[in-house]
C-alpha cells in the first residue's frame, strides 16, 4: 500500500507542477517604427442630417418610330452584243535570199627595204672635277680612366667587424 500511495503522490506532484513550466516570460512583440511620422488617428464627426431632396420620376422617351424598308426590284441591264473574233490567216514571209560569199585572195605585201642603223662615235665628255668634300672632326671627350674600386679585405675566418681580435679570444671562450 504504501507503494501505491506513493506513486499517486508523484503523479499528482507531477500533474501540478507541468503547467507552470509553461508560464515563461515572453517579451513584448517588436513593432518597427514606421519610416515617417503618421499623424494621430482622429474620428470623423458625423455628417449633419440633410432632409432629403425631392428627385422627380424620369420620364421615357418613347421609342422612335422608323417606317420599314420600302422594296426596290433588281434592275437587269440586258446583255450587251459583242461580235466574234475574226480569223486572221497565218503571214508567211517569203525566205530572203543571200548569196554565197565571195572569195578573196589574200594580199601579199612586197617586203620594206630597211636601211643598215648608222654608225655614231660615242660623246665624251670631260671629267668634271669635285673637290673633296672635308669634314671637321667631330669633338670627343677625353677618355677618363677610373680607378678599380677598393675593396676592404676580409677578416679572418669566423670574425668579423664589431668583434674582438683573435688574440683576446682566450678571454671569451673558456678553453676546455
Amino acid at each position: 500500500m504504501q507503494i501505491t500511495s506513493l506513486l499517486v503522490l508523484f503523479v499528482g506532484v507531477v500533474v501540478l507542477a507541468t503547467p507552470s513550466f509553461a508560464d515563461y516570460y515572453k517579451p513584448p512583440k517588436y513593432e518597427p517604427k514606421p519610416p515617417y511620422f503618421k499623424p494621430p488617428k482622429v474620428e470623423k464627426p458625423f455628417p449633419e442630417h440633410k432632409p432629403p431632396v425631392y428627385k422627380p420620376p424620369k420620364i421615357e422617351k418613347p421609342p422612335v418610330y422608323k417606317p420599314p424598308p420600302v422594296y426596290k426590284p433588281p434592275i437587269e441591264k440586258p446583255p450587251v452584243y459583242k461580235p466574234p473574233p475574226v480569223y486572221k490567216p497565218p503571214i508567211e514571209k517569203p525566205p530572203v535570199y543571200k548569196p554565197p560569199p565571195v572569195y578573196k585572195p589574200p594580199i601579199e605585201k612586197p617586203p620594206v627595204y630597211k636601211p643598215p642603223p648608222v654608225y655614231k662615235p660615242p660623246i665624251e665628255k670631260p671629267p668634271v672635277y669635285k673637290p673633296p668634300i672635308e669634314k671637321p672632326p667631330v669633338y670627343k671627350p677625353p677618355k677618363i680612366e677610373k680607378p678599380p674600386p677598393f675593396h676592404k679585405p676580409l677578416p679572418p675566418y669566423g670574425h668579423y667587424p664589431g668583434h674582438p681580435p683573435v688574440e683576446n679570444a682566450e678571454y671569451i671562450k673558456p678553453k676546455n
